[in-house]
C-alpha cells in the first residue's frame, strides 16, 4: 500500500499598491484644513488667534501639493468640551463627508483637552482616512502604530486643564473671602458699570426695579406685575419688553438690590460637563454686606421676602381637597388672607344667586368640597360682613398715632411708585441715599489722606446731584407738591379729621397692613396686622348665608 505524500505549502504574495505607502501619501495632493482655538477673549489671546490664522493661511499656500479647504476657528471657547465648539464640530462633519484629507493644528491641547473626547474624534477621522497633524508634537495620527503615545499626550493636556481649573477656583474663593464681588452687568437691571468698575445706579432702569417691589407689596401677583410691565413697554435687563414670572421673582429675591451680595450661590460640577449646580451646602457661601449702593432699602426688601413666604404658604391642608390654593391671586385681598380657624385651609369666594339676586360669600375650601367630613364647623361668611369687620378692626388700630403714620407712609410709597423726581417722597428718598453716599466718600477720602485725589470727582458729582435735588425739593414745596403729594396729604388729612375713621373696605390698604385673617367662628375673626398687633373682631350680622 503506497503512502500519499503531502504537497508542500505555496504562498503567493500580492505587493501593496505603491499609492498607499507613506512615502506616496506624502507626495499626493492633499486637501488641508487648519484648526485654531483660543480659550479666552483677552487681548493677548486675540492676538494669538489672529497670528494662528495668518500662519496657517501662509503655510498651506507655500506647501506644494496642499490646498486649503477652509480654516476652522473657535474663539474664546474651552477645549475641555466640544459642545460649544461649532467650528470644530463642523470640521468633523466635513471630514466625514469626504471634503478633508488632513487636519493640521498647533498642538494636542489646541485640538482637545479631554482624553476620551480626543481619542473618539481621532478614531472617527482615522476611520474615514483623515489624519490630524500636531505641529508641536510633530505627530501625524495616520502614521502612529498604536494610540499609547497619543493617549499620553492628551492625558498631559487634560491634566494641565485640571490644574488650571483648580488654580482658578482657588483664586475665586480667595476673592470671595475678601468680599470681592463679580457683577454680570448684562443681567443686572437697574445698575451699570461705573468708572471705578463698581456698580452705580442707572436712573433709567432703577424705577422699574422700584416699581416691581412697590407693586408686589401693594398686593399684586407676580403674573399681574409681568402683564403690566409688558403692557407699558418696560425694558428688561437684556433690552426686551416681554417679562416672565421667573425674571420678576429673581429681582424680588435678589439681595443685590438692597446693596448686599451672596457669593458662590452655584458652582461648576466638573471641568468637562461645565454643569452649574445650586450650592445647597456642598461648598461655603459668603455674604457681603454693603457691597454696593442699594436701590431698595433693607426694610422694603425684608417685607417683600416675608410676603413671598406668606404667599407660598397658601396651600391645602388635606390630600382629599380637590382645589389647592397654592398660587397667590391678587384679584381679591381676602383670597390671600382669610383662612379657616379649624382646619387651616384657605377660604374661597363663592357666588350665590338666591331669588335671582347675586350674592358673594366666602367658604372654607375643605367644607365647600367635602361638607362636614373633614372640616365640621367652618362657617360661611357674607362678603359685606367680613369687609365691615376688617374695616372696624383697622379703625380700632388707627386710633394709635403710629398706625396712622404707617398708613400714610404706605400710601406715599404706593403713590410715589416709580421713584422719579415728580413727587416729594421720591426726591427725599434720593436725597437720603445721596447723603449716605456722600458720608461714605468723605470717610474714604479721610482715610486715604490729603494727597489722595481719587475720590474728589465722585464727591463733586454727588454734591452736584444733591444740590439739584434740593432745588427740586424747594420747587415742589413752593408749588404745594404734585398731585401725588396732594393725594397723600388729602388722605392722611381725612384720617385725622375723621378721628382715624375709614368708611369702606380698601383692597390695597388691607394688603398693606393686614398679615392674616383667621375665622374663629360665625361671629368672630382674629385679624393680625403686619406690625404684630392682633385684634379679635366681632362679625356683625347683615343677613346670613346657610353653611
Amino acid at each position: 500500500m503506497s503512502v500519499q505524500m503531502k504537497a508542500p505549502k505555496k504562498v503567493t504574495v500580492t505587493p501593496a499598491d505603491p499609492k498607499y505607502t507613506q512615502k506616496d501619501i506624502r507626495k499626493q495632493h492633499l486637501r488641508v484644513a487648519p484648526y485654531c482655538r483660543v480659550s479666552t477673549g483677552s487681548e493677548e489671546q486675540q492676538t494669538s488667534f489672529t497670528s494662528q490664522m495668518e500662519y496657517y493661511t501662509q503655510r498651506i499656500a507655500d506647501t506644494e501639493g496642499w490646498t486649503m479647504v477652509r480654516l476652522y476657528a473657535d474663539e474664546g471657547i474651552t477645549g475641555t468640551s466640544t459642545k460649544k465648539r461649532t467650528q470644530f464640530n463642523k470640521m468633523i462633519r466635513d471630514a466625514e463627508k469626504g471634503k478633508i484629507d488632513l487636519v493640521i493644528t498647533k498642538s494636542v491641547s489646541r485640538f482637545c483637552r479631554n482624553t476620551l473626547d480626543g481619542l473618539e474624534y481621532i478614531r472617527r477621522l482615522k476611520k474615514c482616512g483623515v489624519g490630524v497633524y500636531f505641529e508641536k508634537e510633530n505627530t501625524n495620527t495616520l502614521y502612529m502604530p498604536n494610540e499609547m503615545i497619543l493617549t499620553f499626550l492628551m492625558s498631559q493636556a487634560q491634566a494641565e486643564s485640571e490644574s488650571m481649573s483648580t488654580n482658578i477656583q482657588w483664586g475665586h474663593r480667595a476673592r470671595f473671602k475678601q468680599g470681592i464681588v463679580h457683577y454680570n452687568f448684562n443681567n443686572f437691571l437697574g445698575y451699570r458699570k461705573g468708572e471705578d468698575g463698581e456698580p452705580e445706579i442707572d436712573e433709567e432702569e432703577a424705577p422699574t426695579v422700584r416699581r416691581i417691589f412697590a407693586r408686589y407689596l401693594m398686593g399684586q401677583s407676580v403674573g399681574q406685575i409681568c402683564r403690566d410691565l409688558t403692557a407699558d413697554g418696560c425694558k428688561t435687563a437684556r433690552g426686551g419688553t416681554r417679562w416672565s414670572d421667573h425674571t420678576v421673582r429673581h429681582i424680588l429675591q435678589n439681595e443685590k438690590y438692597m446693596g448686599d451680595a451672596i457669593l458662590q450661590k452655584t458652582f461648576t460640577l466638573d471641568l468637562f460637563s461645565r454643569q452649574q449646580v445650586k450650592n445647597e451646602g456642598q461648598l461655603p457661601k459668603y455674604y457681603v454686606e454693603n457691597a454696593h449702593v442699594p436701590i431698595i432699602d433693607r426694610d422694603t426688601f425684608q417685607r417683600v421676602q416675608e410676603e413671598m413666604a406668606r404667599r407660598s404658604s397658601l396651600h391645602k391642608t388635606s390630600d382629599k381637597t380637590k382645589t389647592e390654593q397654592g398660587k397667590y391671586s391678587g384679584k381679591y385681598a381676602l383670597g390671600g388672607l382669610l383662612v379657616c380657624g379649624e382646619c387651616g385651609s384657605p377660604y374661597r369666594r363663592v357666588t350665590y344667586m338666591p331669588h335671582g339676586k347675586k350674592r358673594y360669600v366666602w367658604r372654607c375650601i375643605n367644607r365647600l368640597e367635602h361638607g362636614k367630613k373633614i372640616c365640621k364647623c367652618a362657617p360661611t361668611l357674607e362678603e359685606p360682613e367680613i369687609h365691615a369687620a376688617v374695616t372696624a378692626a383697622m379703625n380700632e388700630l388707627f386710633r394709635q398715632q403710629t398706625a396712622r403714620q404707617a398708613l400714610a407712609d404706605c400710601i406715599a410709597a404706593a403713590l410715589a411708585g416709580t421713584g422719579d423726581d415728580t413727587s416729594l417722597p421720591a426726591v427725599e428718598a434720593k436725597l437720603r441715599a445721596l447723603q449716605e453716599e456722600q458720608m461714605r466718600l468723605f470717610r474714604l477720602a479721610a482715610e486715604a489722606g490729603p494727597e489722595n485725589t481719587e475720590y474728589d470727582d465722585r464727591i463733586t458729582e454727588v454734591t452736584a446731584a444733591m444740590s439739584a435735588l434740593l432745588a427740586r425739593k424747594g420747587e415742589l414745596e413752593r408749588e404745594g407738591g404734585t398731585e401725588c403729594d396732594s393725594r397723600v396729604r388729602t388722605i392722611t388729612g381725612r384720617l385725622e379729621a375723621a378721628d382715624s375713621s375709614i368708611g369702606e373696605f380698601q383692597d390695597d390698604t388691607v394688603r398693606q397692613l393686614v398679615s392674616s385673617i383667621r375665622v374663629l367662628g360665625r361671629e368672630r375673626l382674629s385679624i393680625r396686622f403686619k406690625d404684630g398687633t392682633e385684634v379679635e373682631q366681632v362679625v356683625e350680622c347683615v343677613g346670613r348665608a346657610s353653611a
